[in-house]
């Protein structure tokens, strides 16, 4: 396996015509405190990793089960990894974030009219993957 990228909560590798995602235990924050809307990586959290990877392989299957294309192969719940096909992705690629609290970037963006915490609705949001300009929401 040939490491090509580092990202905050996963690291990508090259496996012949596949890569490999190894989901890691690391979360976005500050100071050693855990903050969802952070940019960098502020501590790590036991079993995270395998959290998002079990979060994200029952989407993938639920997408491939309704007959949609992706880019999903497999997952390995021992080594935290899941295989994937290579793809083209827009610009620096897209996050859906599932919102059940009013949280991180939710807060800083709409906290005049929320409470911290304030429970939603499993509010979804699609943003652009892109630290630098704060992962500017992709609206319609």
């Amino acid at each position: 396996m040939k490491l090509i990228y580092q990202g905050k909560t996963k690291d990508i590798y090259q496996v012949d015509d596949l890569l490999c995602l190894k989901f890691k235990d690391d979360v976005t924050g500050t100071d050693g405190q855990f903050d969802p809307g952070a940019n960098q990586v502020g501590l790590s959290i036991a079993g995270m990793g395998k959290l998002n990877l079990l979060m994200t392989t029952y989407f993938l299957e639920v997408l491939t089960s309704a007959g949609l294309a992706t880019h999903f192969v497999s997952t390995d719940l021992e080594a935290d990894t899941m295989l994937v096909k290579p793809l083209e992705v827009f610009g620096q690629g897209l996050e859906v974030i599932t919102r059940y609290r009013a949280t991180g970037s939710f807060i800083k963006r709409y906290g005049a009219y929320v409470e911290e915490g304030q429970t939603l609705a499993a509010y979804v949001e699609l943003t652009l993957k892109d630290d630098q300009r704060q992962d500017p929401l992709v609206t319609s």
